[in-house]
């Protein structure tokens, strides 16, 4: 992606990143792998309504646009393990930046953990963006 296409735009470098970091579940999948490196099945395990297609083209992105880096480990039956490069660590700022705009302005689903703990401590009404997950 060439940056003179968003010279238009205020935010140029935030342009020519979205369609990146907006693709279906990257942001989910960078979220697990800033934990450490995962096998796919693991992510697939983590994130129950990616698709394994959706999964596995996500990974093959990451890992072109070097984002992620794929190991093969061992011998037969060889183990796939899938980890950040510095590329998609940096992603974490992007998460922690959404992170925050969430607990702000999202609903968090009754019964979860995250609704247990109350995140911020404020009593704020959320927007209904995300009534049921």
């Amino acid at each position: 992606m060439r940056l003179p296409e968003y010279a238009s735009c205020d935010s140029p470098f935030a342009c020519a990143a979205s369609p990146i970091i907006a693709r279906k579940w990257l942001p989910v999948v960078v979220c697990h792998l800033l934990n450490g490196p995962k096998r796919f099945s693991e992510l697939k395990r983590n994130i129950p309504y990616v698709s394994a297609k959706v999964l596995a083209e996500n990974l093959r992105f990451m890992a072109e646009e070097e984002m992620v880096l794929r190991e093969a480990r061992g011998e037969q039956p060889v183990e796939v393990w899938y980890r950040l490069t510095s590329r998609g660590r940096d992603l974490a700022a992007v998460i922690n930046a959404m992170n925050t705009w969430g607990r702000k302005w999202l609903q968090v689903p009754a019964g979860s953990e995250a609704a247990a703990r109350n995140l911020d401590g404020k009593s704020e009404k959320a927007s209904p963006l995300i009534a049921q997950w």
